[in-house]
């Protein structure tokens, strides 16, 4: 079965991410990257396509997969794969400026109301993970439950 794939770059300083404000009104927000063409792996997609939208250069290894979320298309499956790096804000250029207005750097929960239903997943998803974990971690000082340690 075909299947259509892309690649998101999530891109992260503190409690901000990286997003594109796509051109027209309403406002919405996407995260950079595209769509795999046949010879390529999904972290060249991403490489290649984050080049082709914004400037920033990516290299192989600097971005880290994080997590796949398929949705059933009309035609295809869409698979969506994420990968995430850690950047100081800095301002980033559009190259694509009949897609994209402008990047901006936002704060995460400010962002979630303007992106589409998968991207908005995959960034809750990572912050919502990372809080908890951060909780247990001063909880208990970072040792396993008694519970999960059996």
């Amino acid at each position: 079965m075909k299947r259509l794939v892309k690649s998101r770059l999530i891109a992260l300083h503190k409690d901000k991410v990286l997003v594109l404000q796509k051109v027209g009104r309403p406002l919405r927000y996407t995260l950079p990257g595209g769509v795999k063409k046949k010879k390529e792996t999904e972290e060249e997609t991403l490489i290649r396509e984050v080049g082709e939208e914004i400037k920033l250069r990516l290299s192989p290894g600097e971005v880290q997969f994080y997590l796949s979320h398929i949705k059933k298309g009309r035609i295809k499956p869409i698979i969506k794969n994420y990968f995430l790096i850690h950047l100081k804000p800095s301002a980033i250029k559009v190259k694509e400026k009949h897609k994209f207005e402008a990047a901006f750097w936002v704060d995460w929960k400010e962002a979630l109301p303007f992106m589409d239903k998968s991207d908005r997943l995959a960034v809750r998803s990572y912050f919502k993970s990372f809080g908890r974990k951060t909780k247990k971690n001063r909880k208990n000082g970072g040792q396993i439950s008694s519970r999960l340690a059996m």
